[in-house]
């Protein structure tokens, strides 16, 4: 932890009187500020079901050349948990920069992700990066920011490839419009984003929604090297004044408490645009010695289902980089060891060998898409249990959540939708079999809940029980004998 321990050595009687103090202080401060954390703003897709937006970064390419991915990587994805996919598109292979050509070949590697995702059952979201123009520092992202021999008309005319060939295409969710921006020549953060990044921002999502209306603009705030207190990104003081957008920082917090802190203060400046927050990447990067140190190990694992858990607690989803191998490793100054933030191990450009300590968090049992209002989900990894609290609404289709039954049920589990049906899936059976159902609305209930053993998904095609409130329960079978 980043904190330092206050010195134990005192007098008793200042001990005295500041632990008295803090006893009076403490029942007035603790509720206030839980009431004080926003609830975040829900999201829906097209059929007016409420999502949960999960899912990986795929890269197009690494620093050891493309990587092209094929229909049964995105069925993995799907098996993953993922409900949606990050392409990480390159500024200058786009077209975005003066004296960058587009590149076709480029263009057709994006079309075809986008249509194995749609294949697959995913969302795409299209996030824009700079890394392959160099140089790219403070004069470059002040040439984006004012717009210096027509920089910043660039970049909206290559994003205009992708707006208009996806307007009539409801798969593609939205664009994540400048990765990571940082500070231009102005030393002065704040003015930095007041003045150049959100104006530049603004500019980019009345492009993007003259064009598609329906999509959402995404957005992230400026990110610096070091900061106070408050991680790499400084916060977000100014509403972004747009409708459909969705603010996107990222967390890579190994400690527990900022995390927390983060994600709370992540909320209040969603808030301040009335924007849904979603985490446009989460997850520290790991160490390659990790694949090798039980020690490390078991600290990821804890690190990852902790913020998993404040994930799901607070209804944001979050999106995972990268869904790739580890042949090109990365250093920092920064950083003793080479790292990555790749999620197998192998040398593959997409990658098969898992870093289970991670990706057994990532692929957690989850609630994808509810047809009603959710109110609230969580995983206990402990006891592999799954609560997922909703209001059922009989005519917004069907509720799906991601299980992963291989990876947490390989004796089977048992699902309870509410206090009158138990149903479940046992180990070599392709169907979910009715323990217990109370009487004939529940079981013309079990009737429309289904597994789906390719996605890993329990799909409840539509909600008949006349039920203003309900738990969906997902745990373990006991092991056989």
């Amino acid at each position: 932890m980043s904190d330092r321990e206050s010195p134990m050595k005192v007098i008793r009687m200042k001990f005295t009187a500041t632990f008295i103090t803090a006893l009076l202080l403490v029942p007035l401060a603790a509720p206030a500020l839980a009431e004080t954390v926003p609830t975040n703003i829900v999201l829906h897709d097209e059929q007016s079901r409420e999502i949960v937006p999960g899912g990986y970064v795929a890269i197009t390419e690494d620093g050891k050349g493309t990587i092209q991915y094929t229909p049964d990587d995105y069925r993995r994805m799907v098996r993953m948990g993922a409900n949606f996919q990050v392409i990480r598109t390159t500024l200058g292979r786009l077209g975005g920069w003066p004296g960058k050509e587009g590149d076709a070949t480029y263009l057709a590697q994006l079309v075809a992700m986008v249509r194995m995702g749609k294949a697959a059952g995913l969302k795409t979201v299209f996030k824009l990066v700079i890394y392959d123009v160099r140089p790219f520092g403070s004069a470059q992202w002040d040439a984006i920011y004012h717009n210096t021999n027509g920089t910043q008309d660039a970049l909206v005319a290559a994003w205009s490839k992708l707006w208009n060939r996806y307007k009539d295409e409801p798969s593609v969710f939205g664009y994540d419009l400048l990765n990571e921006p940082q500070r231009g020549l102005d030393p002065d953060e704040e003015r930095c984003c007041r003045e150049g990044l959100l104006p530049t921002l603004r500019r980019l999502a009345d492009a993007m929604h003259a064009v598609s209306p329906g999509k959402w603009a995404i957005y992230q705030p400026l990110y610096r090297e070091t900061g106070a207190g408050d991680g790499p990104f400084l916060p977000m003081r100014e509403p972004f004044g747009r409708e459909r957008v969705i603010y996107a920082p990222h967390l890579y917090s190994m400690d527990l408490a900022m995390m927390n802190k983060t994600l709370d203060r992540y909320l209040h400046e969603a808030a301040l645009s009335k924007a849904p927050l979603l985490l446009g990447e989460w997850g520290p990067a790991t160490d390659i010695a990790a694949d090798t140190d039980p020690a490390r190990q078991t600290r990821y694992t804890t690190v990852y289902q902790a913020t998993a858990n404040a994930l799901d607690q607070r209804g944001i989803g979050g999106i995972k980089a990268w869904f790739c191998g580890t042949r090109a490793p990365l250093t920092s100054k920064k950083r003793s060891n080479p790292f990555t933030w790749a999620i197998f191990s192998d040398t593959d450009p997409v990658g098969h060998i898992e870093r289970k300590f991670i990706t057994d968090a990532l692929a957690r049992p989850r609630p994808l898409a509810v047809a009603g209002h959710l109110e609230r989900h969580g995983f206990d990894f402990a006891t592999r249990t799954l609560e997922v609290s909703l209001q059922p609404h009989a005519q917004r289709g069907s509720t799906e959540i991601f299980v992963s039954a291989e990876r947490f049920y390989p004796e089977g589990f048992r699902v309870e939708a509410g206090p009158g049906l138990t149903l479940a899936l046992k180990p070599g059976v392709a169907e979910l079999s009715t323990l217990n159902s109370a009487d004939e609305t529940n079981r013309e209930q079990a009737n429309l809940v289904h597994w789906d053993a390719g996605s890993q998904h329990i799909v409840i095609k539509k909600w008949i029980v006349k039920s203003p409130s309900l738990t969906v329960k997902i745990s373990p079978l006991p092991k056989r004998p």
